[in-house]
């Protein structure tokens, strides 16, 4: 019986806020902090915070998506053509009218709760690997979407209603960011309080132990999945409505960011818990990053390249800090003292 609370931790459940790594995150925005000074650049001046605000929430949303997925163990490459289909969506079913936004809206969220869902049987209940079933729908996801978008559209602008409340701000903080911070504080004690948000947890920690708990993880799995798409449906169309004018290259740049992010964050792409706290910071690292490269001038391809050996490093660490904690648990100390315990109970 001594093994069981190392097979299903319930420190996934009851710590969302928790940071593994935190050290090394809040180091890594410290240095972008830092490299930004000279440049000249307020990053709570007016302007930066108009800036940065909204893409920063984006990122949050689309990177607590990856996490859900990333903690059954999956990995999600569709997001980017989730991303885009949502922009299409509202684009062409809208057509640029108040009155039709709230369609739009319902379908994107039908269409983003068919994807998850669709993903998410794929992956947990036909056990295929979640990298080619994600690549293989978001190829399908695009070729849906170029199809259902047509040669050219007669409206390019979102209804003003989304552009206008996407644009808005509190104190220069974009409303973005203040509804991501808001979902990610209310997915936190989700996990942490409710009892749906626990099951959910522990079905993605242990899956051997889920399984023979009566805790329905597969079934649990896919809602991570659906839950995952929402959020980066939501996030796209908060994108849609701060650029006004979204096209199929809308999607782009949350391939590898999203991933970034929640690596970042301590996560094991093997799964585990969702770590809130990490993701949102790690999201913001990678906006803070970019934002010192496209400021110096640096072409994309740079920024990508750094964003692919912060992604090797990032798993590098995860694995070394996993390793050494099996090998603590396993030296003659640990055998010791489980024995001791053992023997007391």
């Amino acid at each position: 019986m001594s093994g069981a609370p190392h097979a299903m931790s319930p420190a996934f459940a009851r710590r969302p806020f928790d940071l593994p790594g935190r050290g090394i995150l809040g180091a890594n925005v410290a240095l972008v902090l830092v490299a930004l000074l000279p440049l000249g650049i307020d990053l709570f001046g007016r302007g930066s915070l108009t800036t940065l605000t909204p893409v920063i929430g984006v990122m949050v949303l689309v990177a607590l998506g990856q996490a859900f997925v990333i903690g059954t163990g999956g990995i999600d490459l569709s997001i980017p053509s989730t991303v885009t289909l949502v922009g299409v969506v509202i684009l062409k079913d809208a057509a640029g009218r108040n009155a039709d936004l709230w369609r739009a809206l319902a379908l994107c969220l039908l269409a983003c709760l068919l994807i998850g869902l669709l993903n998410g049987v794929l992956v947990e209940l036909l056990r295929l690997n979640a990298l080619v079933v994600t690549l293989a729908t978001g190829q399908l996801i695009a070729g849906a979407t170029r199809m259902y978008r047509g040669q050219a559209l007669a409206v390019t602008r979102v209804p003003d209603t989304l552009s206008v409340f996407a644009r808005r701000s509190v104190g220069n903080v974009s409303v973005i960011l203040l509804i991501a911070v808001a979902v990610a504080v209310a997915v936190a004690l989700w996990l942490r309080y409710h009892t749906s948000g626990r099951r959910l947890a522990a079905a993605s920690v242990a899956r051997s132990a889920a399984h023979h708990s009566g805790l329905a993880a597969t079934r649990q799995r896919i809602t991570a999945w659906v839950i995952a798409t929402v959020l980066v449906g939501l996030g796209a169309v908060l994108l849609a409505g701060q650029i006004t004018t979204p096209d199929l290259t809308l999607g782009s740049p949350y391939l590898l960011t999203s991933v970034v992010a929640v690596v970042l964050g301590g996560a094991a792409i093997a799964g585990g818990r969702v770590k809130v706290a990490a993701t949102v910071l790690g999201a913001l690292f990678i906006v803070l990053l970019n934002q010192v490269f496209r400021i110096e001038g640096y072409s994309s391809g740079v920024s990508l390249t750094v964003q692919g050996l912060v992604l090797g490093v990032g798993l590098a660490l995860v694995a070394y800090t996993k390793n050494v904690r099996w090998l603590s648990l396993r030296s003659p100390a640990a055998t010791a003292d489980s024995g001791v315990a053992t023997s007391q109970e």
